[in-house]
């Protein structure tokens, strides 16, 4: 019982909902949760199988100096320059499409916030829907630059990134030693182009977003494998595609021999990879690694390795009192009484990262546990520094 709650209780956060328990009270042993909690704190403490965060860095230092690391970027990357994240995109294009010709300016970002929770769906179908709303439209605007307009419409260039900034001091080494291998980003935005081109030094790269760009010799590839929508664009973008909703999803991975797979599989199987900004909840970025690991072999020791920003202690506890609250079958009075709150949300806590941890591995990738992201420049600093 107390396994199935932890269980469950996890998952809910790794889905970030609230999970309404169903128990029936005369079943429910808060001696027995105690008795637990203590238990596992008491073999956490004992483990001391994980590897730890020096180890990891090192590992990493030799991938670069062998010039096999990839950087593999998600949207956490642009946040801080006030792009949208997938769910505040998808928001504008919500906006866009609840338009009309009334004069409350306001009424269609009430709507477009309210529909998402009276109609909740999985983004990439929300995405479909939305995109086949607007053929039906008679827009003067392809969808393509209505979503550079939500993209860029609150952008923040000047915004002070220490990711970016270390990221930066990486690529200025092509054509020097040691040497990025290249870069995947999931994103659609030119934030990383700009702030290469922004710099004091001239860094050759190459953005790559369709089949038939090559980088040439020193130049670093930045493989943009769901697209690429530059705030201006220019010829060579205007025939680009956008991988943004679930047919084109479909399309894109159903075809393994298209560019953007390629490149993917062949950097997970054969180099380090390190994520940056993004979570292991994409279905089709799951897949790419399953079938690199498989490539790779059982026997391979090759990792790769992601940022994860550790779960507040506070958050947890906040969660367990929800869960407590919405169970109809309990008396809260008796519940907060008999559960000590914290050590419980301690023991469920430890739980959640071990889960993580094991869904990780199970794709050949290291987690990096971090207190704020703002770590994330201190550990590629030691990285890159000798």
């Amino acid at each position: 019982m107390v396994m199935l709650l932890t269980q469950i209780f996890c998952l809910s956060l790794l889905t970030m909902e609230v999970v309404i328990f169903l128990i029936d009270k005369s079943k429910w042993n808060w001696d027995l949760v105690k008795n637990y909690t203590e238990n596992l704190s008491i073999q956490e403490t004992s483990k001391g199988n994980r590897i730890p965060r020096g180890k990891k860095i090192e590992n990493l230092k030799k991938s670069y100096r062998n010039e096999e690391l990839v950087f593999v970027l998600g949207s956490g990357v642009s946040v801080p320059f006030n792009l949208p994240s997938w769910d505040n995109l998808l928001q504008k294009l919500l906006i866009e499409s609840f338009s009309t010709d009334s004069t409350e300016n306001d009424v269609p970002l009430v709507l477009s916030k309210i529909f998402p929770q009276l109609f909740p769906s999985s983004p990439l179908i929300s995405a479909r829907i939305i995109e086949e709303d607007f053929k039906k439209q008679n827009s003067s605007k392809s969808f393509k630059e209505i979503i550079r307009d939500a993209l860029y419409s609150q952008i923040n260039r000047e915004a002070d990134s220490s990711t970016i900034k270390e990221l930066l001091q990486f690529c200025i080494a092509p054509g020097k030693s040691p040497n990025l291998d290249s870069i995947i980003t999931y994103n659609y935005d030119d934030v990383l182009e700009t702030v290469l081109n922004s710099s004091d030094v001239e860094i050759p790269y190459k953005s790559i977003y369709k089949l038939g760009m090559n980088p040439k010799n020193g130049e670093l590839p930045i493989y943009h494998v769901h697209g690429y929508l530059p705030q201006y664009a220019d010829k060579e973008n205007t025939d680009s595609f956008i991988t943004l909703s679930e047919n084109l999803y479909h399309k894109q991975y159903n075809d393994i021999y298209s560019w953007n797979n390629i490149v993917q599989i062949n950097k997970f199987t054969g180099k380090t990879c390190v994520l940056i900004g993004i979570s292991l909840n994409d279905p089709n970025i799951r897949r790419l690694l399953d079938i690199a690991k498989l490539q790779r072999g059982q026997d391979s020791n090759q990792q790769h390795y992601m940022f994860k920003k550790r779960y507040k202690l506070e958050y947890v506890k906040r969660k367990l009192e929800l869960i407590i609250r919405n169970d109809s079958s309990l008396r809260l009075e008796k519940a907060i009484a008999n559960l000590e709150l914290n050590e419980t949300a301690k023991t469920l806590l430890k739980k959640m990262e071990e889960f993580e941890e094991l869904d990780a591995n199970s794709f050949g990738i290291q987690i990096i546990w971090l207190q704020d992201h703002d770590e994330i420049a201190d550990v590629l600093k030691k990285v890159r520094e000798e």
